[in-house]
């Protein structure tokens, strides 16, 4: 009997786990897209009112950064320092491959890949613009996600649980 009680809490404690990791998912995924809105909100500021240069912008911002941001970050800054010639979008586009390697979820990693192409425009004006068009954006998906992670969490839990309590009904 007591084999029963201790296979019924697993198969409980299971299904109940595997409901709050879906939940984390999508919680994990909105933390990743607000880390990137703050690195986007820091680099219009740089950008608007202190004037400096691409590379110095990056470099310090991959110390404010967690990882993998601050990685990429410092990667990028580095190359263009080197100044071989090649324009920052093409090189943060080459080095999306780092955080490829890191468990980014791949929407995050969307959005990583086109904060790169706001860095294409010409003068600060038009860029600043791109990047507050984009900053919206990334909000308006936050907010969708925040709605869906809010609705669906209860959803998940409750019927993890119920799928737990079903298969020790069925397999008990």
């Amino acid at each position: 009997m007591w084999q029963k009680l201790i296979a019924g809490t697993c198969v409980m404690t299971g299904a109940v786990g595997f409901g709050l990791a879906l939940c984390g998912e999508l919680g994990n995924e909105i933390a990743h897209l607000k880390k990137q809105k703050e690195l986007l909100l820091y680099v219009i500021g740089e950008i608007t009112y202190l004037h400096r240069p691409a590379a110095e912008i990056l470099s310090m911002a991959a110390e404010r950064m967690g990882e993998p941001y601050a990685a990429f970050l410092e990667r990028t800054s580095a190359q263009l320092e080197e100044r071989s010639g090649r324009m920052l979008a093409e090189i943060w586009s080459g080095n999306l491959e780092c955080l490829m390697e890191s468990e980014l979820p791949k929407e995050a990693l969307r959005y990583m890949e086109r904060m790169g192409a706001c860095f294409g425009c010409e003068g600060d004006k038009m860029q600043i613009e791109y990047f507050r068009l984009f900053e919206r954006e990334l909000d308006e998906r936050i907010s969708v996600l925040s709605a869906k992670r809010s609705e669906n969490s209860r959803l998940i839990s409750a019927l993890s649980a119920l799928t737990g309590v079903l298969c020790i009904v069925l397999f008990l």
